[in-house]
This record gives structure tokens, sequence and C-alpha cells, in this order.
């Protein structure tokens, strides 16, 4: 049987956001809601941040900005270098 080909969000999972320019932080997802396509996490400063699951790209980008940073879920089992 198939699972999924990339890591589901839950609470507790690690990731990371990736701002424009490269610039790169480690985050923890707080809550999720609806069914995954809405996640508020925590970054490395503490602060609590939206991100909506973008249905043109399949991409976590952060909710109500354009142009704004993404999200990247990391599993346990790599460090989630791509």
């Amino acid at each position: 049987m198939l699972g999924p080909s990339r890591p589901l969000p839950h609470v507790g999972s690690r990731a990371r956001i990736v701002h424009f320019g490269g610039y790169r932080e480690h985050a923890t997802v707080l809550a999720v809601h609806e069914d995954g396509r809405l996640l508020e996490v925590e970054n490395e400063h503490g602060r609590t941040l939206r991100f909506a699951l973008s249905p043109a790209s399949a991409r976590y980008l952060a909710q109500g900005l354009a142009h704004g940073p993404r999200l990247e879920l990391l599993d346990g089992n790599r460090q989630g270098t791509r």
C-alpha cells in the first residue's frame, strides 16, 4: 500500500520557513485546521505565523501575503535538504 508522497502536518511537526532570498528558520506546527490546509506554526523566535496550502502550487504560503515566505514540512527521517 502506498503512503503519502510528502510529510503530513500534525501538531509538533518540524518545519522550516523559507524566506525570499534564501533565509531559512526552524519552526514547529502548533495547530492544523481545515483538514491540513491551514497551519499555525511557531518560528524559532517564538512568533506564531499562519500558512495556507495553495491549490495552484501545492505549497504552504504565508496566509494573506502574495509574496511572503513558504513553509516546508520536515519528516523525522530526513533533514529536509532539497
